[in-house]
C-alpha cells in the first residue's frame, strides 16, 4: 500500500509545491546546455528561442507553462527550438512532461476543460530536413516572418532535433491575428534523427500537430478537441505516423479534418513525397453534433499520402476527399457511422475499405466512457495489411489499439476522466481482484463501485485527498464473497477536488481508484 500510494501522492504534491522560474528569450543562448528539473515550474514569457548549438534537457515530471499575458503583448508565450538546437524532453508513463498555460491549476482537472484553449502559444521545433518549398527553406507560421530564427528546412533528412517522449501539450493556440494561430506542436523541416513517441495535444485552438515538410517519424500520438485539423501535413512531408488517435468535440470549433495533407509548394512540383499513416483511430464529432466541420481525410495540392490499417468513425461529413490528389493509397481501412459521403473525388487504385462497426466505446465527455480499444470479437482485431517500411511495426489489427490503451496514465484525456476507468491492482493481492470500475466520474453525492473478486475477502474503503490526508475511513468494512459486487459509497461531505479511493484487505492494498468531486 505504502509504495503504490506514496508514488501518487508525491506526483501531485510535487506539482503543487514547485518553485517557479520566469523564462524569457534572453535566458536561453546558443551553444549552451540547459537542464530544467521537475522541482521547478518554468513560465515561458513571450517568444523564447533555443538557439543553434544549445541543448535543453527537461526531466520527467517537469511542468512548463506559458504566460497568459506576455511582457510583449504582441507575442504569444511559445517555446521555439531553432535549427541546430536540440530539446531532450523524455518523460515517462508515470511522470509525463506537461506543457500548458499559466491558468492551468494542475492540482485539479476542473479548472480548465476541453473547451479552454488560447491560454498560451505552443511548442515549435525547426530542423534542417527537406521541405517542398522553393529554395528548400521557409519561415514557420504563427510568428512574424521578419524574425531570422524561425527559418527551417535544408538537405539533411537524418537531422536530429532531440527527443519528445511522454509529453502532453495542453490548452494552447494563442491567436495573434486573423488566421494567425499557433499549433499545439509545430514541426518545421524536422529530420528522422529526431524521436517523437507518446505525444499528446489537448484542447488547442488551431491544429493539433502540424508538419511542414521534413522526415520525422511520430509514434503513439494523441490529439483531442483541437479547433482545426488534428494532423496537418504540408510541403511534401516524407515520414510516417504510426499509432495515432484523434477525437473531435461535438461543439463548433472542436475539430475539422482528422487528417489534412498537402503536397509540395515547389513551382516545379519536385519533391512531392508520399507521407504515410499507419494504425490510426480517428473519431469524429458524431452524426448529430453541432460541429459542422467534422471530416476524415482531405488530400489536396497534388498530395499522394497513404493511410494504412486505420479506423474512421463518426465523421459528420465526408470520410475521404481527394479533390486535388496525385495517387493516394487507402489500404485496409474501416469506416463506420459517417453521415456524409465516404469518398469525394476519384477512387484511387489502392482503395480497400470495410464499412463495419469496429466496436469501440465513444464519449466526448469526462464520464469515463471513452475506450478506443476494440472489444473482443471486433473486426478491427484482424485482417490488417502487412507494412513493408523499415521502422514500422507489422500489426495484425486495424486502428491504433489492440488489447491495451497505451494513452492511459500520461495524457490529459486520461487525467480529465475521459477514458474508461481502470483499477491499479497491487502486487500484494493480485489474486483477489478481477476487475473494478468507479462511476460516475466526476461523482456527485454517491460513489458507485462495481468490482469482481476472485476469492472471498474482507474489504475496507478509504478516501484520501491529493496531499495524502485521509478524509474518510471505513466507508464500509465487511466480508465480500467471490464474484461481482455493486456498492454505493457516500461522498456528500467531500468538497470539490481530486481524491483517491483505496480498497484494502487485512493483508494490504487491493486497488486504488482516482476520482473527482
Amino acid at each position: 500500500m505504502i509504495k503504490l500510494y506514496t508514488s501518487l501522492i508525491l506526483l501531485f504534491f510535487s506539482l503543487s509545491l514547485s518553485a517557479q522560474v520566469l523564462v524569457q528569450d534572453a535566458n536561453l543562448e546558443g551553444g549552451i546546455d540547459y537542464v530544467w528539473t521537475a522541482d521547478t515550474e518554468y513560465l515561458i514569457d513571450g517568444y523564447v528561442y533555443l538557439e543553434s548549438g544549445a541543448t535543453l534537457t527537461i526531466e520527467p515530471g517537469t511542468v512548463i507553462k506559458g504566460k497568459a499575458i506576455p511582457s510583449n503583448p504582441n507575442e504569444a508565450s511559445t517555446l521555439i527550438i531553432t535549427k541546430g538546437a536540440k530539446i531532450i524532453a523524455e518523460g515517462t508513463a508515470n511522470n509525463p512532461i506537461i506543457f500548458t498555460g499559466e491558468l492551468d491549476d494542475l492540482t485539479t482537472t476542473t479548472e480548465l476543460t476541453a473547451a479552454d484553449n488560447q491560454t498560451w502559444g505552443g511548442l515549435i521545433i525547426l530542423g534542417n530536413s527537406i521541405v517542398g518549398e522553393d529554395g528548400g527553406e521557409d519561415v514557420i507560421e504563427g510568428i512574424p516572418s521578419d524574425e531570422e530564427r524561425i527559418k527551417y528546412g535544408g538537405n539533411d533528412p537524418a537531422d536530429d532535433s532531440g527527443v519528445l517522449k511522454y509529453v502532453s501539450i495542453r490548452h494552447g493556440g494563442a491567436v495573434l491575428g486573423a488566421d494567425n494561430e499557433i499549433n499545439g506542436l509545430t514541426l518545421g523541416g524536422v529530420g528522422n534523427g529526431t524521436t517523437i513517441d507518446y505525444i499528446e495535444v489537448f484542447a488547442n485552438k488551431d491544429d493539433g500537430i502540424e508538419f511542414f515538410g521534413g522526415t520525422v517519424n511520430v509514434t503513439h500520438a494523441v490529439v483531442a478537441f483541437c479547433g482545426d485539423d488534428s494532423y496537418d501535413f504540408d510541403e511534401s512531408y516524407n515520414g510516417f505516423v504510426q499509432y495515432a488517435l484523434s477525437l473531435q468535440g461535438e461543439a463548433s470549433g472542436q475539430g475539422d479534418n482528422a487528417i489534412e495533407y498537402d503536397g509540395t509548394e515547389e513551382a516545379d512540383g519536385d519533391p512531392n513525397e508520399s507521407g504515410r499513416i499507419y494504425n490510426g483511430t480517428f473519431i469524429g464529432a458524431g452524426p448529430n453534433s453541432e460541429n459542422p466541420k467534422s471530416n476524415g481525410f482531405i488530400l489536396k495540392k497534388a498530395g499522394n499520402a497513404q493511410v494504412w490499417n486505420s479506423i474512421f468513425v463518426d465523421q459528420k461529413n465526408y470520410v475521404y476527399d481527394f479533390f486535388d490528389a496525385s495517387e493516394p493509397a487507402i489500404a485496409t481501412n474501416i469506416v463506420y457511422n459517417n453521415t456524409g459521403d465516404i469518398l469525394i473525388g476519384t477512387q484511387p487504385t489502392t482503395y480497400s475499405i470495410e464499412n463495419v462497426d469496429p466496436q469501440i466505446s465513444i464519449s466526448r465527455f469526462p464520464d469515463n466512457k471513452l475506450n478506443p480499444v476494440p472489444s473482443s470479437g471486433s473486426p478491427a482485431l484482424s485482417g490488417a495489411s502487412a507494412a513493408s517500411e523499415a521502422g514500422v511495426d507489422v500489426t495484425t489489427y486495424i486502428g491504433a489499439f489492440e488489447n491495451d490503451n497505451w494513452a492511459k496514465g500520461w495524457t490529459a484525456l486520461d487525467e480529465y476522466g475521459y477514458f474508461v476507468a481502470e483499477t491499479s491492482v497491487s502486487d500484494i493481492q493480485d489474486d483477489v481482484l478481477a476487475s473494478a470500475q468507479l462511476f460516475p466520474n466526476p461523482v456527485q453525492d454517491q460513489i458507485s463501485l462495481q468490482f469482481e473478486l476472485e476469492s472471498a475477502v474482507k474489504l475496507t474503503f478509504s478516501v484520501y485527498d491529493i496531499t495524502g490526508r485521509k478524509i474518510q475511513q471505513s466507508l464500509t468494512n465487511e466480508n465480500f464473497t467471490e464474484g461481482k459486487h455493486n456498492i454505493q459509497l457516500d461522498a456528500s461531505m467531500l468538497s470539490q477536488g481530486s481524491y483517491i479511493l483505496l480498497m484494502e484487505s487485512p493483508k494490504g492494498l487491493v486497488a486504488t481508484n482516482r476520482f473527482i468531486k
